[in-house]
């Protein structure tokens, strides 16, 4: 399994962490099995399960990040997985900060 660390925020539950990474709840518990997921603790750390680069795109386009946008929104408006957009910008952590400009991989498309 291949994790990103996210360090439990004020305010953070296992949905908003969960919806935020475009993740299921239960894998979120499966990777955390020494982490009581229902009662987290700010500063605390757990483990984000990303699935495994698929390796498989050919072609890019570039995604000015917005004031409000989320991994999961731009995972889901690209149809890509966590591990493709982290992948495609050679990053150890994306930090979602307006004005960064991401690679995103384009789904579908073949030379």
């Amino acid at each position: 399994m291949y994790c990103i660390n996210y360090v439990v925020q004020k305010g953070d539950t296992l949905y908003s962490i969960s919806r935020h990474f475009n993740i299921g709840i239960n894998a979120i518990m499966v990777a955390n099995p020494l982490v009581n997921v229902y009662n987290m603790m700010i500063g605390e750390i757990i483990c984000i399960p990303i699935s495994v680069p698929s390796n498989n795109y050919s072609n890019f386009t570039s995604y000015l990040v917005e004031e409000g946008d989320t991994l999961g929104s731009i995972l889901d408006q690209y149809g890509i997985n966590l591990a493709d957009l982290m992948q495609g910008n050679n990053l150890e952590e994306i930090f979602l900060l307006p004005g960064t400009t991401l690679n995103v991989p384009i789904v579908g498309e073949e030379e």
